[in-house]
């Protein structure tokens, strides 16, 4: 049979389309979205580990990822408290029985790299991650450009001050921590004998009656410049000058021949203290925010930026309490657990679904910015998310009791701010000579 030439480019045409369709579905062709989303031939189960967040936080991100990887089953536990939720961790991960996807608080980061695996470089570029979170985040969860977790929410320690306390005494917020020992000295009353009647501050105490108490201390060292460990991470340096005058300001507060005494180690929790009126500003994270309504649901608080020394200018510093979502060493399925939790923390319908509900402030810059930055409760701790700042250690749960043995012997007088810094300085070094980053 003759095939003309006019036959002859259509079959051609005819040929290159089945071709077309071919490559696209067999995905072969780079780019095409099929290629690019080849959730449907991906199949797995993932156990996913969490605290604080009951699954129905969870169960938007889940139906949302399903609908791009309808085979893979994510199975939720939530814990209640951190206790448990640690002691149940380390327990499965010793019998090799840990979840494909856990959550590590940013400080604890180093002291859990070898329960983490890091996110496959292919995934997404590193830059366009940056660009994504604050820097605090990259600070913590990507040291040297190694991912090894990502945030959902990021909470910053502020000052929640009792609105009434403030305006009875007709002053200002403070803004500096220099204007903050003014209002103290203004808030607090003490009868003759020094006993505290109503507290202007809860500062200057241990861990033993400040709930943030090594938080505090740690973002005052980092305020004043203070070099928290080596740079090859192998000792703190934090009893420097600036350190010491840190430790110095902190118990300030505590020191009863002192003007600003406002606080001591017989007064009850600050939490408890701020709900019975007895104190008029506290220093906390937003997710304590539920903790003061359970104390007293008709307590007037409202909450102000962390105070920043008059000579910070326009280098203001936040510290930080978040978690993040991290795969886990012992996983099957380390490339769709990294899937999940890079699609859980990125996906902003998502992301602000798992907000909502919990009613925490963003870790995506730009939810922060575009959505955050003047909500009424959680503006305060969006913005402190962008200037926030921490430290890396080796082991969180033993620095902060050390901080807190720190600040007790010094308030106790049972040591000198010197020595009593120096000896801190050891006791991490020597937590840190245990294990390498």
């Amino acid at each position: 049979m003759n095939i003309s030439k006019p036959q002859f480019i259509i079959f051609a045409v005819i040929a290159v389309v089945i071709l077309v369709i071919t490559l696209m579905v067999s995905c072969v062709i780079p780019g095409m979205q099929r290629c690019a989303n080849p959730g449907l031939q991906i199949e797995g189960t993932l156990d996913f580990w969490g605290i604080g967040d009951d699954q129905s936080a969870y169960e938007p991100i889940i139906t949302n990822f399903k609908k791009l990887y309808p085979k893979v089953e994510i199975k939720y536990r939530g814990f209640n408290t951190q206790t448990e939720y640690d002691h149940a961790l380390l327990e499965s991960m010793a019998q090799g029985k840990g979840p494909d996807i856990f959550m590590v608080l940013n400080s604890a980061v180093p002291n859990n790299t070898g329960k983490m695996l890091p996110m496959p470089q292919t995934l997404i570029p590193f830059a366009q991650l940056q660009s994504l979170f604050p820097k605090v985040v990259e600070q913590d969860f990507f040291p040297q450009q190694t991912i090894y977790g990502l945030p959902l929410s990021i909470d910053t320690l502020a000052l929640i001050y009792n609105r009434n306390f403030i305006d009875q005494a007709a002053i200002q917020i403070p803004k500096t921590w220099e204007e903050f020992q003014d209002v103290v000295k203004k808030l607090t009353i003490v009868d003759r004998s020094k006993k505290i009647i109503r507290a202007g501050a809860a500062i200057g105490g241990s861990a033993k009656n400040i709930s943030t108490a090594p938080d505090i201390l740690s973002l005052l060292m980092l305020q004043t410049g203070t070099k928290m460990i080596s740079d090859d991470f192998q000792s703190a340096t934090f009893a420097s000058p600036e350190g010491k005058d840190a430790l110095r300001f902190y118990t300030q507060f505590s020191n009863g021949t002192s003007d600003t005494y406002t606080w001591n180690e017989t007064m009850p929790n600050d939490l408890d203290a701020f709900g019975q009126e007895n104190v008029a500003m506290i220093f906390n994270y937003a997710s304590a925010l539920p903790e003061i309504q359970k104390r007293n649901a008709f307590i007037d608080y409202k909450i102000a930026p962390i105070p920043q020394p008059a000579s910070a200018e326009n280098h203001s510093i936040s510290y930080p309490k978040y978690w993040g979502y991290a795969v886990s060493r012992q996983s099957k399925t380390p490339d769709v657990a990294w899937q999940f939790v890079l699609f859980m923390t990125t996906d902003e319908p998502s992301v602000r679904s798992y907000l909502t509900k919990t009613k925490k402030s963003p870790a995506l810059d730009n939810l922060i910015r575009s959505e955050y930055i003047n909500n009424p409760e959680l503006g305060v701790f969006a913005r402190q998310a962008l200037i926030a700042r921490s430290w890396p250690q080796i082991n969180n749960i033993a620095v902060n009791t050390i901080f807190s043995d720190m600040i007790e012997s010094v308030v106790t007088n049972q040591s000198t701010v010197e020595s009593a810094i120096n000896r801190a300085q050891e006791e991490v070094s020597q937590l840190m000579g245990q294990r390498a980053f």
